[in-house]
């Protein structure tokens, strides 16, 4: 019996369609171009593309490793995160863009309070070319800030 090699996700980097972290860093950063009234800073940092949009205390930031996992994350903590360890290079260029969308609608003020359900913490609906997507914040994060920690 061969010898079998771990790779995360069930990912290899001989798979013709995997993206890394340096391929996702350069689709975002044609995809923050058309961002020019925003603060955009962009990088490689722990292994992950990476892209931070700002105005004033308001930001968001953009991030994956190129394939497997791609998510939003927000000043106040809300995030919505979405986990494809089978995406195509297109579906990673499409889930980037979606992902910019998200949080350049947030950073511009596009999030409104939304009802979460039962302990899910708080929640906000950004609202993206007329679709709402929903940004929710830790239960542990919200407890954290109401005691101070």
């Amino acid at each position: 019996m061969g010898e079998r090699k771990f790779e995360w996700g069930g990912l290899g980097a001989d798979r013709g369609d995997y993206v890394t972290a340096a391929e996702a860093l350069a689709m975002l950063e044609v995809l923050v171009v058309a961002q020019a009234d925003l603060d955009v800073t962009t990088e490689v940092r722990n292994g992950a593309a990476w892209a931070r949009f700002a105005r004033g205390d308001r930001w968001a930031v953009v991030s994956t490793p190129g394939s497997r996992w791609f998510s939003v994350e927000t000043d106040t903590g809300h995030r919505t995160q979405i986990v494809d360890a089978n995406s195509s290079k297109d579906q990673s260029a499409q889930l980037l863009a979606v992902y910019v969308d998200v949080a350049e609608a947030y950073v511009r003020g596009g999030a409104v309070p939304a009802r979460g359900r039962g302990f899910a913490g708080s929640v906000l609906s950004v609202d993206v070319n007329g679709r709402q997507v929903l940004l929710t914040q830790p239960v542990g994060r919200r407890v954290r800030r109401l005691f101070g920690r």
